[in-house]
């Protein structure tokens, strides 16, 4: 008979245990509620602890399931992904005030962890903080590296590469074979950038280089649990996306190295004269000897111009290279 009500006490014992956990764990969730809804915070649907939102994005297209909740909660409505605020706004007047008239306050493009890895902490032009830097940044792609005179003097580099284009696909219609158009200009479009930057898109470790810009456009959109709990180290570990990340970073900006070294090189050897192709990684690394750009800005600036021109590049197109 102890014995026995020893364990009834026990069992008891937990149970009250258990109560008390869970009535902790509601009071906690209440003040957090209201702390929440005292913060002045847009309207958004219910949230659960840790994954915040991302319950009510199961299930359908992201976009879709927005519009929905947006027709329920109003054209201003906030969601939790993990642990990331994300303003939604779904009308013309709210679009009107995020873009024009609080642009400054929006100016910035937020960096989850794998795009702050990919891109050195924000140092190209893309998702760079808006400030000084940013400005220079802009105004030298605008008034130097894709001025009417610059994109004008690559005209050459563009009609050779459609010319051999339309070469190949000439050569293909005369043979009946069947043609696929997407690969054809994917290899245009990815030579005549990489020309425009290098001077020529036959240089060393070109196919590992856009490999690892594909693998760094498909890590940048895709889920890392890293960009959702950013706090949380386990969830980086778990992932592997960051170390992926650094990965892909290490491999292009060991390339680039080869070629600047290299082109610092050929321009020693040439005596310092001027060239009279002048490429955009010879304007960059010209005004990386005037002071104007740091070395990270100069490598993030030609790694991101690559990366957006060489986004539909795929190996299949490769053929014409070789």
């Amino acid at each position: 008979p102890a014995t026995v009500a020893s364990l009834y006490r026990m069992q008891m014992e937990a149970v009250y245990l258990g109560l008390a956990l869970v009535s902790l764990c509601i009071v906690l969730l209440s003040r957090r509620a209201r702390r929440w809804s005292a913060s002045n915070e847009a309207p958004g649907p219910w949230r659960l602890p840790v994954i915040g939102s991302l319950h009510h994005l199961i299930g359908q297209l992201p976009h879709r399931a927005m519009r929905d909740l947006a027709r329920r909660h109003g054209p201003v409505m906030l969601l939790r992904l993990g642990e990331v605020p994300t303003l939604v706004v779904s009308s013309p007047e709210a679009a009107r005030e995020v873009m024009k008239t609080h642009d400054m306050l929006f100016a910035t493009r937020p960096l989850n962890s794998t795009m702050s890895v990919l891109t050195n902490g924000g140092r190209d032009i893309v998702f760079a903080p808006y400030g000084d830097h940013w400005r220079q940044l802009r105004k030298i792609a605008v008034l130097e590296l894709l001025s009417p005179g610059r994109v004008l003097s690559f005209r050459a580099i563009r009609e050779e590469e459609v010319a051999a284009m339309l070469h190949d696909v000439a050569d293909a219609a005369a043979a009946a074979r069947p043609v696929e158009l997407h690969a054809c200009l994917s290899v245009v479009v990815s030579n005549i950038t990489v020309r425009a930057v290098m001077g020529d898109y036959r240089f060393k470790q070109r196919e590992e280089f856009i490999r690892a810009l594909h693998h760094s456009q498909k890590l940048a959109a895709g889920f890392n649990p890293a960009d959702l709990w950013p706090s949380s180290r386990l969830a980086g570990w778990l992932s592997g996306g960051l170390r992926r990340a650094k990965e892909i970073r290490a491999t292009g900006n060991g390339i680039l190295d080869t070629i600047i070294r290299e082109r610092l090189e050929r321009t020693t050897e040439g005596g310092g004269g001027e060239n009279k192709d002048h490429h955009l990684v010879d304007v960059l690394l010209s005004m990386h000897k005037e002071g104007r750009l740091d070395m990270d800005a100069v490598k993030n600036i030609i790694f991101v111009r690559l990366a957006r021109a060489c986004r539909t590049y795929s190996a299949p197109a490769a053929r014409r290279q070789s």
